[in-house]
């Protein structure tokens, strides 16, 4: 999300302001709505499983590599909007044309992507393109073994010639000469390799396949690309938001599609599928609270965008906590007091009131951790006791890999109520996702952050990171063996999602936001 100023006219210009973004809201609840969605349906034929979209149908085949079919992506139920989605993608593929999925920051466009891949049992090869992305990483990379030099084949290629959906995601942040090489791939399915192999398409490659042996074509260093290879691209629309346009060449080599938010109602049935425990009336005033922020008007206004797919998380804590402050729990997501002037502020407030989210959370108010016990038989998962006004409330939460010994005070912190406080809030939002904690300097963020995975039996891995760190410094490294030869190690952050640890990204408003982009899936 990208944070912008407000500045919310006040008196009769911001009250019209406030009529008109809550019409927008409130219009959709009027009833009309399309036509149904298009089923999406398993068909079992003598000839094959066949999937089938409305009217479009896809023959399923087997995958050679299983692993690399994407897994549990499926909303159950499918949206509608959705389903038209994936129909849409699905009538590309069957043309043999490679699509561009455009819209706002978020997963969504993801998500959309690898649900067609599961869908349709196509196997996958991801690159989260940043700015440090090069013609190599797309391409080939040269290592060395034993004194020799060679290629190896990365994602573009491998897709190629094995018949693989390349995903590239984030178009918008490579540098402007880094894509343009895959230009011929896209429109006519070929490629000059650094091996001296050329790619050639399908087609052509048969036509010459009738007059050749494979062993004249194959002496030639003369490689199939396979019929079934497509790419889907995503990426922001720019200039709206920052990043590099794409080339006028590139951009003619796809089939577009805007991929916005959910429509009201299909959001609606998505969160409450989410949380059954929660008042239906308040989910819904959620969800107009954040649509109406991400309105037309409200960007023309300066608003920030309020993130809409992480509603679903405040929603699951509030399915086990249902009488937490909805007020409360929209902060989390959307800390306007940190990023607004008073008008901004004032401005945001009025909207919560006009969908009755301000209220007295004084009662509900998580107070403390009171105890946190292991799970028989479920060595990654415990038991944590939290304590809201004057109930106590248990929970399931993930926890680390070292013994769990749980403590009220330690010799080296002494908390206070603030501090209490903040660490239920936080063992609630671990419960769903990952934190991001907001402050001056020396305010405590990293003692807060110690104190918490010593309280959830975490290996704490603290990473420092500076204004010119690169994606390969915070995912992989290279490095030169005492022998000459090249090799690949992880870096700190990947160790420690193996080992289960504590990840303290220490500074992260110093990195580049196309270098952090990478690790958003």
């Amino acid at each position: 999300m990208q944070s912008r100023l407000l500045l919310l006219p006040r008196g009769g210009d911001g009250a019209a302001a406030l009529r008109r973004l809550t019409h927008i809201v409130l219009k959709p609840l009027s009833g009309a709505w399309p036509a149904a969605s298009p089923r999406i349906r398993r068909l079992e034929t003598a000839a094959g499983d066949i999937i089938s979209i409305g009217d479009v149908q896809y023959k399923l085949k087997h995958p050679k590599n299983p692993e690399l079919v994407p897994f549990k992506h499926m909303l159950e139920p499918i949206p509608q909007a959705l389903a038209q989605h994936l129909r849409w993608i699905m009538q590309k593929d069957l043309l043999g044309q490679d699509v561009f999925l455009i819209g706002p920051p978020g997963p969504l466009r993801r998500s959309v992507a690898m649900q067609y891949l599961e869908l349709t049992k196509r196997e996958v090869e991801y690159m989260a393109l940043s700015r440090d992305t090069t013609e190599t990483d797309l391409k080939q990379r040269r290592e060395i073994r034993e004194g020799t030099a060679f290629y190896i084949d990365q994602c573009a290629v491998r897709a190629a010639t094995e018949g693989r959906i390349l995903v590239l995601e984030g178009l918008e942040k490579a540098e402007r000469n880094v894509l343009p090489v895959l230009n011929n791939l896209l429109e006519n399915r070929e490629m000059q390799l650094e091996d001296g192999r050329f790619l050639m398409s399908a087609d052509r490659y048969d036509k010459l396949l009738k007059e050749h042996t494979r062993e004249e074509l194959d002496a030639w260093k003369i490689t199939r690309v396979s019929e079934n290879f497509r790419v889907i691209a995503l990426g922001l629309p720019v200039p709206k938001y920052p990043g590099n346009p794409l080339d006028p060449p590139l951009r003619s080599r796809f089939q577009a599609r805007d991929i916005y938010c959910l429509p009201f109602k299909d959001q609606l049935a998505v969160l409450y599928a989410t949380g059954p425990n929660v008042p239906s009336e308040r989910v819904s005033q959620m969800l107009s609270f954040a649509t109406t922020l991400c309105s037309q008007e409200s960007t023309t206004l300066g608003l920030p965008e309020f993130p809409v797919d992480n509603l679903a998380a405040v929603i699951k804590i509030m399915d086990v906590f249902p009488t937490l402050s909805a007020q409360q729990l929209l902060h989390r997501l959307y800390p306007y007091d940190l990023m607004l002037g008073k008008e901004g502020r004032t401005g945001v407030e009025d909207i919560m009131k006009t969908f009755e989210l301000l209220e007295s959370a004084s009662s509900s108010t998580p107070k403390a951790i009171t105890g946190i016990k292991e799970i028989d038989g479920q060595p990654s998962q415990a038991i944590a006791t939290v304590q809201i006004g004057d109930k106590e409330m248990e929970f399931q939460i993930p926890i680390g890999t070292r013994s769990l010994k749980f403590h009220m005070r330690t010799p080296n912190f002494i908390r206070t109520f603030s501090h209490d406080r903040l660490l239920a809030e936080m063992i609630q939002s671990h419960m769903v996702k990952d934190i991001c904690l907001i402050g001056g300097k020396g305010c405590g963020k990293t003692v807060i952050a110690k104190e918490f995975s010593d309280l959830l039996a975490y290996r704490i891995e603290p990473i420092t990171l500076y204004q010119d760190m690169t994606a390969r410094d915070l995912v992989q490294q290279r490095y030169t063996l005492p022998n000459g030869d090249t090799a690949w190690r992880p870096a700190p952050l990947v160790t420690a999602a193996l080992e289960g640890k504590l990840v303290v990204l220490d500074g992260i408003h110093r990195v580049n936001l196309g270098t952090l982009a990478i690790l958003q899936r």
